[in-house]
């Protein structure tokens, strides 16, 4: 399975954070490919940086989906990417307020521990997902973590 980060879509307040996010987030995805079992070849977390596009209740965007084929279609003429197939793909919302608040090292983390919490739809899914393993899947979110300074904290979810 191929994991990637995406904290792209951002405005001012958090152009920093996504910059300093990118590199973290690119070794994370790579330290976590691998086989997991089931049908799930691509996994695509993407982290919600803008504060107007969240739901006011404080439930990410994006609940948990799962796609067996997703277009790599281009549109305005651009050059086409192939396809993709069994891609799950899910956002985490973080505490805007603490994003703008706080130094870049500590909302890395923060960011970080939220997508650890909201990887729990995976274990609800798993079945679903031809016996994917959420639990080793986890097990490694959290070793590549503390491996790239960004020791996180199960109990915290």
């Amino acid at each position: 399975m191929k994991v990637a980060f995406h904290a792209n879509v951002v405005d001012e307040d958090t152009r920093a954070l996504a910059a300093a996010l990118e590199p973290v987030l690119k070794n994370l995805g790579q330290g976590l490919d691998g086989d997991y079992g089931g049908s799930i070849e691509h996994l695509w977390i993407q982290i919600e940086m803008l504060a107007y596009l969240a739901r006011e209740d404080g439930r990410a965007r994006h609940p948990f989906r799962f796609q067996k084929r997703v277009s790599g279609r281009s549109h305005f003429g651009l050059p086409a990417n192939p396809d993709w197939f069994n891609v799950g793909h899910f956002s985490v919302r973080p505490d805007f307020a603490l994003l703008v608040s706080r130094p870049v090292e500590h909302v890395i983390e923060h960011v970080l521990q939220r997508v650890y919490c909201e990887s729990a739809v995976l274990l609800e899914k798993q079945k679903k997902l031809g016996g994917f393993d959420a639990g080793l899947f986890r097990e490694r979110f959290l070793v590549e973590c503390a491996s790239l300074g960004y020791p996180l904290i199960p109990e915290r979810c």
